[in-house]
């Protein structure tokens, strides 16, 4: 199985380089800051077990357009020189060297890069923040809410930033041995880890908080308490005291997932902390039916689809760097 994939982009034409883009990342459109102006671009591109991370730079400036409207992501720019605006939702964001900047929807993103400029980005599926927020107790809507947008000065998440750049060019796919590569499944959850734990939160008056309706709280504080029992759509609409619609409707509103795939990603969440800081004297088996996973194949299928990798493999890993 292949873990990590790496792409080079050296362009001096945008249709070449959105060409490239497409193969290698996403669909993107590229434009010249001015019509009859120069145009360069080159970026180191690396795909991590469902992550990408990608270090940008250019002599002339840019314009780029993308978009992810089925794809709920999160992308971290490390602005290391130059200027770059953003324009993603409601927000716009002009972030120079040394800054960093989050965008919480990346359905529709413009950028604008400045003459010399470069950054190193970060995008990270939704699903693989959700669960450590779930782990702490707070909902990932409401977790990602309270992050800044953009930090001024990043010397406090500068670990995240060496932990990106490690996974971009510290990590040979072709030196990676199969019983090994677990590792840069680590090194990718300690990222997101460090993300979560470190970015910097909004000053937020209480009374200006996020909030959800009534009865998605109660229903997810009801599914923190008893995650490990078996659970109904039908018992969870009683718990929350909204109908079946409503609260569905409510949890892809807010949470951007269906109830029931709210309940698996934090039972897979469960799972994966145990078997990273747990004693390592249970079976996997025992931990994954302890959290509601009663088939060992439907289990082992969603883990690795979650985390990329068997549940096997990150007891593993976590053995080897001890």
């Amino acid at each position: 199985m292949t873990y990590l994939k790496t792409h080079s982009i050296s362009s001096q034409d945008e249709l070449e380089t959105q060409s490239i883009a497409a193969a290698a990342f996403r669909p993107s459109e590229f434009w010249r800051l001015k019509e009859a102006g120069a145009f360069d671009i080159e970026a180191n591109i690396t795909s991590v077990r469902n992550i990408t991370v990608w270090q940008i730079s250019t002599s002339s400036g840019y314009r780029a357009r993308y978009g992810c409207p089925k794809h709920h992501q999160v992308e971290l720019h490390f602005i290391e020189g130059g200027t770059f605006c953003f324009q993603s939702a409601d927000e716009e964001i002009e972030a120079s060297a040394r800054s960093a900047v989050l965008l919480k929807d990346t359905r529709k993103v413009t950028i604008t890069a400045s003459p010399g400029s470069r950054k190193l980005s970060v995008v990270i599926p939704f699903e693989l923040v959700a669960p450590h927020f779930n782990r702490s107790h707070a909902s990932a809507g409401r977790g990602l809410a309270t992050l800044q947008s953009h930090v001024e000065t990043a010397t406090d998440i500068d670990i995240i930033y060496r932990i990106a750049a490690h996974l971009l060019y510290g990590l040979d796919p072709n030196g990676l041995e199969p019983d090994t590569a677990g590792t840069s499944a680590l090194i990718r959850d300690a990222m997101i880890m460090m993300f979560v734990s470190l970015w910097p939160r909004e000053e937020i008056r209480s009374d200006e908080r996020p909030t959800f309706p009534r009865h998605l709280e109660r229903a997810i504080d009801w599914l923190e308490r008893h995650a490990d029992q078996d659970i109904s759509i039908e018992q969870l609409a009683r718990q929350s005291g909204a109908s079946i619609r409503t609260l569905q409707n409510s949890f892809r509103h807010h949470l951007s997932a269906s109830p029931n795939a709210y309940i698996l990603q934090m039972r897979l969440s469960r799972v994966h902390n145990e078997l990273l800081t747990g004693s390592g004297d249970e079976s996997i088996e025992k931990i994954a039916s302890r959290w509601g996973f009663g088939h060992m194949g439907y289990f082992a299928a969603r883990y690795r689809a979650q985390y990329g990798q068997a549940p096997s493999d990150t007891r593993k890993s976590r053995t080897d760097l001890e």
